[in-house]
């Protein structure tokens, strides 16, 4: 079930601030699962059984955690976008 495998060669996040970490790092997984209509329930699932303890946090926590790292990596996104789009427009003239 889980669709999710640890990116090898990095290390695993201990201690606070360690569920979110690994959200960042998989933030293309977050997304994916939630275009594929997961429930966090099940995305909660997945990293636990994936990385263990640091996803021993209750489900409302994660929610939270997770629809956090969503919201800012697509505001980073679409900054990067704007910036690309400025340069590309600075070259034109």
């Amino acid at each position: 079930m889980s669709g999710l495998q640890k990116k090898l060669n990095l290390p695993i996040p201990k201690g606070f601030g360690a569920c979110r970490a690994l959200l960042v790092r998989h933030i293309d997984d977050l997304r994916r699962f939630r275009e594929e209509e997961w429930s966090y329930e099940s995305i909660h699932q997945a990293f636990q059984e994936c990385y263990g303890e640091p996803f021993l946090v209750t489900l409302p926590v994660f929610r939270e955690t997770a629809r956090r790292v969503l919201q800012k990596g697509t505001a980073k996104e679409n900054e990067r976008a704007q910036f690309s789009q400025a340069r590309s427009l600075e070259k034109l003239e």
